[in-house]
């Protein structure tokens, strides 16, 4: 019998998520800059960092729970670098997601589809090879400090 922690994660949930804070992000942006006359992009980050990291806590609690399951122990939950983890994953899904569409949406303007497309040819590439820099600079305990780890696009 299948039980629900069985299930993998709905990443699909969380790029809805992130796709409805930027929805709100940008109608506050707009409020912000009626209200100000400019829109610092302190304030966009502010704004869609705020939602993103709400949401980000709720995979958490998900990648917690499938790691605690398959290997009987896990890293802190509500820790930073769950937390990290987290929003990691769900921005890395949302850009896979976002560019890919909007290269093939036909409703879209030629220029736009083309650049969505070229973006889109190297996200897997770049964000696999930030992985894996990542963990050469964790390599026996080492931190970044002091080091320069160079990332291909593809």
């Amino acid at each position: 019998m299948l039980r629900l922690a069985d299930l993998p994660i709905d990443i699909a949930y969380y790029i809805q998520q992130i796709q409805i804070q930027t929805a709100a992000t940008i109608k506050e942006s707009e409020n912000k800059l009626k209200e100000r006359g400019k829109l610092l992009d302190e304030d966009r980050i502010n704004i869609l960092l705020r939602g993103a990291v709400t949401t980000a806590k709720a995979l958490e609690e998900e990648i917690y729970r499938e790691v605690k399951q398959k290997e009987n122990r896990s890293y802190d939950y509500c820790s930073n670098e769950m937390n990290l983890l987290s929003l990691a994953t769900i921005l890395a899904a949302w850009s896979g997601w976002v560019f890919k569409s909007k290269s093939e949406d036909q409703n879209r303007h030629t220029e736009s589809r083309e650049q969505a497309a070229a973006v889109n040819k190297y996200i897997e590439s770049f964000i696999r090879n930030s992985i894996k820099a990542g963990q050469r600079i964790g390599e026996c305990g080492g931190t970044p400090e002091g080091r320069r780890e160079f990332i291909d696009i593809g």
